[in-house]
């Protein structure tokens, strides 16, 4: 009787360890994704900031942008 119970106690825990990893992973990918986000967000904003230079630079020469 013991034995059953503790075989079913380990069956749950394996599947909890299971779902815990399935958590884990999709924890990761998330993480993953933000910093792809912030990423893109980073390069956006040095586009922005390259393209305001240039049309300052143009405008200090006199020509039109």
């Amino acid at each position: 009787m013991f034995e059953l119970f503790a075989v079913g106690l380990e069956m749950q825990k394996r599947m909890i360890d299971a779902q815990m990893q399935g958590v884990e992973a999709a924890r990761d990918m998330v993480e993953a994704a933000q910093r792809q986000v912030e990423t893109g967000m980073a390069a956006t904003q040095a586009n922005e900031a390259g393209m305001k230079a240039m049309k300052n630079w143009m405008n200090l020469w006199g020509m039109r942008g």
